[in-house]
């Protein structure tokens, strides 16, 4: 019979065998072990959590400064246990080439792989760092630094210490020479080569709108009434470029070591690029609106055109539009043939930048489906302005409206909603849905629709941590190198 002061030494004994031995039977497969890129972008691997906060926080500095100074990646892995038909090198071999550790280029990878139960470590060079990092001199830092202390149990210490040994070596500055000829450091560019670069495309872009501006005060100023199908894409595009941009400046903010500075001049080309398209859309748009009568707005398009070709070179874009006038051709060298009158005599097209209602010829009608751009009139009169032949052309918004039932203008829209109560916060709101006649106003009722209450937004904050690391340099995934198996490794 066990007495009573037995029992709960007994229990507290099978407690911690239970324990023990359910930790040793955690063998991990490559794909198990999570990467640190992606749990929080540090470069230790610690599941098993037998380091301390402390030391991970410091592992994780450490290495990004060996990152920042020199490009080299090292990666750092600790668990119990891997899967027990493996052996060490070959474990820690699939596990570097799995996460790409390394630049892809130069193969500048480092992993240490640490077995705690196994009491093995390992560790894995990439092609570029072989040569700054032989086996031997590992092997050397290894029985010096990692061993002592993981044979009293000390693993933050062993690590600690095997990193700065490495540290010395790599960031030894008489060794600059030889890390430069296996690695790729990260080399900075001077302001000079970001910057002037860029002063010399604004510069460049800022003379190409003054150039443009200066031609745009020449011009009458446009009449507000009239409308311009251009207006809508360009306000689209103004809108998609301007978040583009704080967008792009987010980018580089936040991922510099994806997007570095030397891309500014890059990226500021091809905002401007996209401005000055925009630009010249603009100048379009005010010269449609300058130009009742379509006739003259061409022409003077193609004087601008004709004028401004160079325009093409600073924003290709421009072409687009241009190849897009170019098959319309066609179809309005036929809408602007002279026609002839009764007595075969070639009649005078009524200009309608100088009658711009078309009096006395157009009725109130036709007048309003040309302000709906549903037709365009073209107006020709004889030479003795007895006869006048008047000619129809489907404008932008024809497919827009339909032929009204009650005065058979194109003046008819479907489905047209008039809101008769604004939603808001506290109440819905409420829509009529009708067709109607926006010349002789006729109606015609549909149904009712209910207008969703507005809600407010609500902004989620959300708060990011490093998860141990206390690194702001380390990239969210590792360079994509490969090792062909150099390294040494050993056990305690």
């Amino acid at each position: 019979m066990l007495t009573k002061h037995l029992i709960k030494p007994l229990i507290l004994f099978i407690f911690l065998f239970l324990g023990n031995f359910v930790i040793a039977q955690t063998a991990y497969k490559v794909k198990d072990i999570p990467d640190p890129k992606k749990n929080g972008g540090g470069y230790v691997s610690d599941p098993d959590q037998i380091l301390g906060a402390d030391a991970v926080t410091q592992i994780n500095n450490t290495i990004a400064d060996f990152e920042l100074k020199t490009n080299v990646q090292v990666a750092v892995v600790v668990v119990n246990d891997f899967e027990h038909d493996k052996e060490d090198f070959d474990f820690a071999y699939e596990l570097f080439n799995t996460w790409g550790i390394g630049s892809k280029t130069s193969n500048n990878g480092l992993l240490l792989f640490i077995s705690k139960e196994r009491r093995k470590y390992r560790f894995i060079t990439g092609t570029g760092t072989e040569g700054v990092l032989p086996d031997v001199k590992l092997k050397h830092i290894a029985e010096q630094n990692l061993i002592p202390a993981f044979r009293e149990n000390d693993y933050d210490t062993g690590i600690i210490n095997t990193l700065n040994a490495l540290g010395e070596i790599i960031l030894k500055p008489e060794n600059k020479s030889e890390l430069n000829q296996f690695f790729t450091p990260k080399t900075q560019k001077s302001v000079g080569d970001i910057w002037l670069p860029a002063i010399a495309i604004l510069a460049a872009f800022f003379g190409v709108f003054g150039l443009i501006n200066r031609q745009a005060k020449k011009l009458p100023k446009p009449d507000p009434k009239i409308k311009s199908n251009y207006e809508k894409p360009i306000i689209t595009g103004c809108v998609f470029v301007f978040f583009s941009t704080i967008f792009t400046i987010f980018i580089i903010g936040f991922s510099a070591p994806k997007l570095k500075l030397s891309y500014i001049p890059y990226i500021l080309f091809g905002v401007l690029v996209i401005s000055v398209f925009f630009k010249y859309m603009f100048y379009i748009s005010n010269l449609r609106k300058i130009h009742n009568d379509d006739k003259n707005y061409l022409e003077a398009v193609k004087a601008f055109n004709q004028k401004n070709w160079w325009l093409v070179i600073a924003s290709p874009l421009i072409l687009f539009p241009l190849i897009i006038r170019l098959f319309n051709r066609s179809k309005n060298n036929e809408r602007f043939q002279s026609i002839l009158d009764s007595r075969n005599q070639e009649m005078i097209r009524i200009d309608r930048d100088i009658n711009i209602e078309g009096k006395p010829f157009l009725s109130d009608g036709q007048r309003k489906e040309e302000v709906l751009l549903t037709y365009d009139y073209d107006i020709w009169q004889s030479v003795d302005h007895k006869e006048h032949i008047i000619k129809q052309w489907p404008a932008e918004t024809y497919n827009d409206y339909l032929e009204c039932p009650e005065c058979h203008f194109r003046t008819y829209k479907l489905n047209k909603q008039i809101t008769t109560r604004t939603a808001t916060y506290s109440h819905e709101g409420q829509a009529k849905i009708i067709n109607e006649c926006s010349f002789c106003k006729k109606t015609e009722f549909i149904r009712w629709v209910t207008l969703a209450m507005l809600v407010e937004s609500k902004s989620s904050s959300s708060s990011s941590s490093s998860s141990g690391s206390s690194s702001s340099s380390s990239s969210s995934s590792w360079g994509g190198g490969s090792s062909s198996g150099g390294g040494t490794g050993g056990s305690w």
